[in-house]
Formats: C-alpha cells, sequence, structure tokens
C-alpha cells in the first residue's frame, strides 16, 4: 500500500500551520542538525585545510598556482566519479537500513568498496601513462612551464586515488547507517596530517629553525596530499572493521558481486558518475578557456573557487544529509516525511548560504590578500567572489535539491537536466560572453551562474510537483516484481 500523499501537502490549513512549524523545528533539532554537524565540520576542516595549502603553494609563485589548478580540474573528474559511485552504495544502503535489511546493506557495503577500488586503479593507470596528453588538452594555451610542473604534481597525488576511493565509499558507508561521525573524524585527521606533513615538505626545515634543508616545492605539496590519504584510508577501514551499528569486515571486500545489490547501486552511481562526469569535463572546457587569458586570470580563477568552496560548506552539508535521510525515510516507506525533510534541508540550505554570501561580498578583498600580493590577481578576486555572493541565493536549488532526489532514486532526471544545462549555459555561453564577447574570465563565471538559475528552476519544478516520488514507486514496484518472482 502507497502511502497517502495529498496534493494540499504544501498549503496546511491556517489552524495547523503553527503546529508545523513546531514539527520542522523539531526535525532540525532531532534529525537534520544531529546527522549535518559532523559532516559540516567534516567539510569545513576539509576545505579550511584546502585553502590553506593552496595558500602554502600560492607563495611560491602564480606559475604553481596555474599547475595546481590544471591538475585539480583532472582530479576534481576522478574524485566525482568515485563520489557517485559512493553515492550510489550510500543509497541503496540507507533504504535498506531503513526498512531494517541488514544483509542487503552489508553486501552493498562491500561492493560498494570494490566498484570504487576499481575506477580508482584505472584512473592511477591512465594518470600514470597519459598524464602529459591529458594536461596538454586541458591546459591548451597555458605556458610550457605550467604544465610540466603540472604534469609532476598529477602523477604523485594520483598515487593517493585508492586510498580515495576507500575514504569516499567507506565514509559513504558509515553514514548511510546513520554514523556521521566517524567519517567526520576521519577525514578531520587526514587533513590536518595533510598540512603537517605538507608544509616542512613544501618549505623544508629552516623556517622552523630546524637545519638547512630547502623543502621541495610543488613536490612537497603532492606528497603530503597523497601521504595524508592513505593514513585517512587506513582509519576508515578500521572504522568499518569495528563500527557497532555495521560491522564490514575483509571477507565482504572478496566476496562476488551480487547481481541484484549492484543493478541498485550503479542505477544511481552510473547516472551520477555519468552527470559528474560530464559536468566536470565541462568545467574542464571552462578551464581550457580561462588557461587561453593569460596566468592572471588562472590564478584569479582558482584562487575564486578555493574562497567560494568556503562559502558552499553549508549547502554541500546539507546536500549530502539530504540524501541519506531521504534515502532511509523512503526505505521505511514514509514519503510524506521524505518530503518534509527534503523541502526543509533545501530551505535551510538556501537561508544560510545568503546569510554567508553577505559576509563573503565584505570580506573579499581580505580573503583575496589571504592567497597573493599580486594586485593583479587581487581584483580579479574581489570581483569574481562578489559576484558569486549575489548570485548564491540559487546554489540549493541547483545542487542540494538533486542531491534529494538521488535519495529517492532519482538519479536519471537530474544526470540529463544537469548535462544539458552545463553544456548549454555554462560552456556555450561561458564562450559567447568570455571570449567572443571579450568579458574574460567574468564572462566564464556568468556562463556558471545562468547555469544554476536554469538547472535551479527545473529542479524546484520537480520538487513542487513531485515526479521524483513517481521513480521512487516505479522502482519499488520492480524491486518487490523481482523479489516475488
Amino acid at each position: 500500500m502507497r502511502e497517502s500523499f495529498p496534493d494540499d501537502l504544501d498549503k496546511p490549513k491556517p489552524g495547523n500551520r503553527l503546529r508545523l512549524r513546531y514539527r520542522h523545528k523539531v526535525l532540525l533539532q532531532r534529525r537534520v542538525w544531529p546527522f549535518a554537524w559532523p559532516i559540516f565540520l567534516e567539510l569545513f576542516c576539509v576545505v579550511l585545510m584546502g585553502i590553506i595549502s593552496t595558500v602554502l603553494v600560492s607563495h611560491l609563485g602564480a606559475a604553481q598556482i596555474a599547475a595546481v589548478g590544471i591538475t585539480d580540474g583532472v582530479t576534481w573528474i576522478i574524485i566525482s566519479v568515485l563520489t557517485a559511485t559512493a553515492l550510489g552504495g550510500s543509497v541503496v544502503i540507507a533504504q535498506s537500513f531503513g526498512r531494517v535489511d541488514r544483509k542487503t546493506a552489508l553486501d552493498g557495503a562491500g561492493q560498494v568498496m570494490k566498484l570504487a577500488m576499481m575506477v580508482a586503479l584505472v584512473a592511477l593507470i591512465s594518470i600514470l601513462f597519459f598524464a602529459h596528453l591529458i594536461l596538454g588538452v586541458v591546459a591548451y594555451g597555458a605556458e610550457q612551464n605550467v604544465i610540466d610542473m603540472g604534469e609532476m604534481y598529477l602523477k604523485v597525488v594520483a598515487l593517493g586515488y585508492p586510498a580515495l576511493a576507500i575514504t569516499l565509499a567507506g565514509s559513504g558507508v558509515l553514514r548511510a547507517v546513520g554514523n556521521s561521525r566517524l567519517p567526520a573524524m576521519s577525514n578531520i585527521i587526514m587533513s590536518v596530517l595533510d598540512l603537517v606533513i605538507s608544509y616542512p615538505l613544501i618549505y623544508g626545515f629552516v623556517d622552523i629553525g630546524i637545519g638547512s634543508w630547502q623543502g621541495l616545492g610543488l613536490l612537497g605539496s603532492a606528497l603530503g596530499i597523497t601521504l595524508a590519504r592513505w593514513v585517512g584510508a587506513a582509519i576508515i577501514l578500521h572504522c568499518l572493521a569495528t563500527n557497532s551499528t555495521m560491522q564490514v569486515g575483509w571477507s565482504q571486500y572478496f566476496s562476488r558481486f551480487n547481481r541484484e545489490t549492484l543493478f541498485d547501486i550503479l542505477s544511481v552511481g552510473v547516472p551520477a558518475s555519468v552527470e559528474s562526469l560530464m559536468f566536470n569535463l565541462g568545467k574542464l572546457l571552462t578551464q581550457v578557456m580561462v588557461a587561453g587569458m593569460g596566468t592572471v586570470a588562472m590564478a584569479g580563477n582558482v584562487v575564486t573557487f578555493s574562497i567560494v568552496l568556503l562559502l558552499n560548506i553549508p549547502g554541500n552539508t546539507l546536500a549530502m544529509t539530504s540524501t541519506i535521510l531521504v534515502g532511509q525515510r523512503l526505505g521505511q516507506d514514509s514519503t510524506r516525511k521524505a518530503y518534509q525533510e527534503m523541502k526543509l534541508i533545501f530551505w535551510a540550505a538556501t537561508g544560510l548560504m545568503t546569510l554567508l554570501a553577505l559576509v563573503f561580498m565584505v570580506g573579499a578583498d581580505f580573503a583575496a590578500r589571504l592567497y597573493t600580493s599580486d594586485e593583479r590577481v587581487i581584483e580579479v578576486v574581489k570581483d569574481l567572489v562578489r559576484i558569486n555572493a549575489v548570485m548564491t541565493p540559487v546554489w540549493a536549488a541547483s545542487f542540494v535539491l538533486p542531491a534529494a532526489f538521488k535519495g529517492a532514486k532519482d538519479a536519471k532526471y537530474t544526470m540529463w537536466t544537469a548535462i544539458a544545462s552545463m553544456w548549454g549555459c555554462r560552456v556555450v555561453l561561458g564562450y559567447l560572453l568570455g571570449i567572443y564577447f571579450d568579458l574574460n574570465v567574468y564572462g566564464v563565471w556568468l556562463g556558471m551562474f545562468a547555469d544554476w538559475w536554469v538547472r535551479g528552476a527545473i529542479y524546484y519544478y520537480r520538487l513542487i510537483h513531485r515526479g521524483w516520488l513517481k521513480v521512487y514507486y516505479r522502482k519499488k514496484a520492480r524491486q518487490q516484481a523481482i523479489s516475488a518472482a
């Protein structure tokens, strides 16, 4: 039996509004906040450490910033595919956990870990053999010394891809069973280690008064990231093996793939991977556009993205939260509560990010000067941060809502929407504004903001007309038919 889902759910009677507000307050305090705050702390620490790492590299010079920028585009493609794979496992595990099906949840945990590792190994081998070719395309028009430094940096960072796969997939498993604290602890330790290891490897021991070693420069940064990721992977494996809610032992990693569970994981993971892959390929194309605009534009672009990551933390936190909580509610077949939590999380993300955007508008100059003393780069960063802040209120509709839809396994719709909007607005419009109309890096960013608005409008329409719920019922009926057979 389907749970009733009345059309007037969004329009409570006047006498029920106070009760509804109280229920929302209780949801925030007892369900959303306890799950979200460790994720927020984790993302804040990870992003902060990433910003500090970028600051450390930025003091080596604009060329080094640009080198990290061109490689980050490639690494983010790998991370996005790994994250999408982990997401597929998280949704399957969350829904299984919601309906108290521990066997399927445990089976999904082992399979998603194996899938993520396979993806990481393919990525590692590809980078080791084809890094120069890849960067030649990604950074077309960039100076040769920037490409050479980027190739060295990328190959070392790629050695940590298998560790990253373990961390992302394992963290997804833990969150799916309701434990967001252990992944937070692991990622915070990993981020702090990255900073502690990277600083002496980059600058040596001279600055801290120990010895005369001058450090490894950009190579030291890459080594620090890679070593820290392997430590984080070891912690996650230990957490999975000792977690009281659901222990994932070594036997799960070496068991055979279960066809039905694998199909469920891939039904979310493949569309999410394709979406992320096409999305990040589009971002790489815009990066190619920026690379041809000069080192100042490239450096300004990299620094601004680093700053904006901090602004996006509340939104990313609630996006991750919505996927798991919606998945668990639908696993319990509680569609009404899933819808209420989806809306509540969306509006909370919109409000928080809008408030933060006002702070960033005021502090744009201060933030830019933390990264560089080059006045030309600072001016670019200030302008981009302020324009970004104005556009921030629509961000949650573009990124939090699709994350919630994926909790209902509505991944294909978000995939096609993201691809069409990304390539139509961010790539084509970004090219027209940035290059054809000669607006430089500002035109590229305006194309990105147009992408936000288009996707946000489409996703909001799907939220209020509940197209994602039809997908949930259709997939639920299919699963019941398979089980009956």
